[in-house]
């Protein structure tokens, strides 16, 4: 039978391999781009040196860089090239270190670039839009419609994705962050003084949520639709049951619930929180207020509960409460907490710091200042709920229809084990002779 050369595959197209290195920087990050690429170039000390350079700048200085193993970062950053510093997510990409492969070892780049395309385009992957030669591997690169930082997680676990689809051709598991860097065109490598070159491409930019699911589409995953759309239907047929803790509450609602925890909490003891304590409950009742949109005059609450729940608080430590929470409430609100300057405090934080145990928080029935003891028991009693709601048995049931491994019931009947398994099977089982 003939065998078709996975050649035949490759997509035939000389126009990337006539791409100039300023043709290919300006390809993969174009001007008025989120932040900028970096470059890392190689000293004949064997040091290493970072640039990273915004709009045109780059192609004036590239020439000079062509001269060395130089390096250009796949996405764009705001000053240095780390991850923290991530502006824009440019691309999605693959090492192929080929050579550390048994199937691939000793072939020549292009049968390994060859056999890689009918590998993603079987697998119903788009072409990459950049494939190079990096002098010891091939590199394949896909550009994507530019994205801001915010994607880096999904980002992330999609590029694992499409390494583990990769791995037959020796991908690298380790090129896996933001802040990686390609060898740039036209630069020579220095440990096999060859020069890099681009050998293929589309050229071309995708969808990155179109590529992501044909990515995860072509490792047997769900897509990031599917997975929402199972979601919605988990919560429709799976309703909380038990003492489930609140979830899905605004910080508003969840403040809401914290104060009245705190005033159970005060109530527990006459009315007045105990001496050591009242300082620190003080302030976690104004950060509520902080919260609360409706709160009306904050200064004027703080001071009459001060003055009930409190007593004994010297007037400085109630007027620095005071200052501190009309400061935090009068601020602008947004989605994250560390973005508004106002406190924020988990819970288990709160429970802590009042010395509020889990039995205390169990017989007051306080719903969000508990501590992690009692929220994990009021979870797994939840989960229990919920199992028992689904007909799942509870653990003693379960040995009693399950513990023949310590009972051993066939020596008693003078079979083996395995016999006793097939007339059990079989619905055929003996009785034992009762006394």
């Amino acid at each position: 039978m003939q065998r078709t050369d996975p050649r035949e595959f490759a997509p035939l197209n000389p126009i990337p391999q006539s791409l100039t290195p300023e043709g290919y920087i300006s390809l993969l990050h174009p001007k008025d781009s989120l932040g900028g690429p970096a470059i890392l170039t190689r000293l004949p000390d064997g040091g290493v040196k970072s640039w990273t350079y915004y709009k045109e700048t780059l192609l004036d200085q590239l020439p000079t860089f062509l001269d060395s193993p130089s390096f250009v970062s796949l996405n764009r950053f705001w000053g240095k090239r780390e991850n923290r510093n991530l502006a824009a997510v440019n691309a999605l990409f693959v090492d192929l270190d080929y050579r550390t492969t048994i199937a691939w070892r000793g072939k020549a780049p292009d049968e390994v670039q060859a056999a890689y395309s009918a590998h993603v385009t079987a697998r119903g992957l788009p072409q990459p839009s950049i494939v190079l030669y990096t002098g010891r591997g091939v590199a394949a690169i896909w550009l994507v419609q530019e994205l801001t930082w915010t994607i880096k997680k999904r980002w992330r676990a999609a590029l694992q994705a499409l390494i583990e689809l990769s791995l037959p051709f020796g991908a690298d598991p380790a090129c896996n962050d933001e802040s990686r860097v390609f060898r740039i065109p036209g630069s020579i490598n220095e440990k096999s003084g060859k020069r890099v070159r681009i050998a293929d491409g589309t050229l071309q930019r995708y969808s990155y949520d179109t590529l992501e699911d044909q990515i995860y589409q072509a490792c047997g995953r769900p897509t990031r639709a599917e997975l929402l759309t199972r979601k919605e239907v988990r919560k429709k047929r799976s309703p909380r049951t038990g003492a489930a803790m609140p979830r899905g509450l605004t910080q508003a609602q969840r403040f809401r619930q914290i104060m009245d925890d705190l005033e159970i909490f005060r109530n527990f003891f006459g009315g007045m929180v105990p001496v050591g304590r009242r300082n620190t409950w003080l302030h976690f009742y104004a950060t509520c207020l902080t919260y609360i949109p409706d709160a009306g005059d904050i200064e004027a609450q703080i001071i009459n509960k001060a003055a009930i729940a409190t007593p004994g608080l010297k007037p400085n430590d109630v007027r620095a409460t005071v200052r501190q929470a009309v400061d935090k409430a009068s601020r602008p609100t947004s989605h994250c907490v560390w973005k508004d300057g106002r406190y924020s405090y988990r819970g288990s934080t709160i429970a802590e710091k009042l010395e509020i145990s889990p039995q205390l928080a169990r017989d007051l029935g306080l719903r969000q200042v508990i501590p992690v003891e009692e929220r994990k028991h009021r979870k797994a009693v939840a989960e229990r709920a919920r199992r028992a709601a689904q007909g799942a048995a509870t653990r003693d049931e379960y040995l009693a229809d399950n513990n023949a491994s310590r009972t051993k019931p066939w020596l008693a009947l003078g079979i083996g084990r395995t016999k006793y398994y097939e007339l059990k099977k079989a619905g055929s089982l003996p009785e034992l002779a009762t006394a």
